[in-house]
């Protein structure tokens, strides 16, 4: 594939009366790649649900050409695969940073629920975007993403579990409900937090504090529960 001085030229080629055209270009832009366009669309998705995204909202959010978007994404699943790829990773790499694998089991338990809360508050339609992507289970780079998500995820909830377990810091619990409970506990804090104060927002200082809380609730909660002596009830009814 060309590079994007020659993906961006080769859409905005100069007219042959001299008039330069500036499809594909926004002002101030000498050149548009593929990075740029995922980028903004990030942005887009940040206040728009993934399934109302198309590639002209996508197109005039970045204020390029609609045909630049269609030359390096083809359609729309290719575009929202390329999307959640690249938050996919700015998530494993933000914990990563954080997370060699050489701290205790429950404090990488941690790592993991400071980063995905903070994460979905940047990102609050990242989950639903992947629910998005398995829905079109006929395009191959969406259940290869997905696949990969899903099983590297897993690994690396397995390792910690068996860590703790090693270490007499966790018992040996289901990873695949570890990973469903941490993920849906991080993502709701921020929906309710913006239902709560759509009338009157709280101040970011109070909303950083509030996530602060929360994080510790969330870690309190699943290394202790909720019953008291901290055993666990699974069916209490």
């Amino acid at each position: 594939m060309a590079d994007a001085a020659t993906a961006a030229s080769a859409v905005a080629r100069p007219a042959r009366k001299g008039k330069a055209r500036a499809i594909g270009r926004p002002a101030g832009k000498r050149s548009i790649g593929k990075a740029f366009l995922i980028e903004r669309t990030i942005d887009v998705l940040r206040t728009t649900p993934p399934e109302k995204l198309s590639l002209s909202m996508a197109a005039r959010h970045a204020g390029v050409h609609l045909t630049l978007f269609k030359y390096y994404f083809t359609d729309r699943t290719r575009l929202l695969v390329d999307v959640a790829r690249e938050l996919a990773i700015m998530l494993g790499d933000t914990v990563a940073a954080i997370d060699t694998g050489n701290r205790p089991a429950p404090e990488r338990l941690r790592i993991r629920i400071d980063t995905m809360v903070d994460f979905f508050f940047a990102n609050p339609h990242y989950h639903r975007l992947m629910v998005e992507i398995i829905g079109d289970d006929t395009d191959p780079l969406a259940r290869e993403l997905i696949s990969l998500w899903m099983d590297k995820t897993l690994d690396i909830y397995r390792d910690i579990i068996e860590a703790g377990v090693r270490e007499g810091t966790l018992r040996p619990i289901d990873p695949y409900f570890t990973f469903v409970a941490i993920m849906g506990l991080c993502e709701q804090f921020q929906h309710a937090t913006r239902l709560r104060h759509r009338d009157a927002p709280s101040e970011p200082a109070g909303i950083d504090a509030a996530a602060q809380r929360y994080k510790a609730y969330i870690y309190d909660l699943l290394l202790h529960g909720f019953a008291a002596g901290g055993e666990f009830i699974s069916n209490p009814l």
